[in-house]
């Protein structure tokens, strides 16, 4: 599910990774005014989606990372995309993270950074143009 337009090329894609869909909407729907964007729902869909797009030439710029997902945690995808040479990822969770797995993470680059919900949509755009 990508939206694009005439201008692919010279637009920078976001992919966003939650399991929620009233959530994926919302940021999907804000992000959509300035990038192009990968709505999925699943770790599983995400990992698909990420080696897809790297595979067709396509890469994905920024990825926006639901901690608790129904298949798997945010950890685990954040982990296998940096393996296969990733891209940032910007962690989100509704739950507090214990310290420990969150300096994991950040340490070893395989979150840029996180983001405690809820989250308010002038943040998630300035993140974006922050970490792109």
């Amino acid at each position: 599910m990508k939206s694009s337009d005439s201008n692919a090329k010279s637009r920078k894609v976001v992919m966003i990774c939650e399991d929620e869909k009233e959530l994926l909407d919302l940021y999907s729907r804000v992000l959509e005014l300035t990038y192009d964007v990968i709505k999925v729902c699943s770790g599983a869909e995400c990992i698909r989606e990420y080696l897809e797009n790297k595979a067709n030439g396509s890469p994905i710029d920024l990825l926006f990372l639901d901690y608790k997902l129904g298949d798997m945690s945010g950890d685990d995808v954040a982990k296998k995309i940096k393996k296969l040479n990733g891209i940032k990822i910007i962690l989100i969770s509704a739950y507090n993270l214990d310290e420990p797995i969150k300096n994991e993470l950040l340490e070893n680059k395989y979150i840029e950074k996180f983001l405690q919900k809820p989250i308010r949509m002038r943040q998630i755009i300035q993140v974006a143009a922050d970490s792109i």
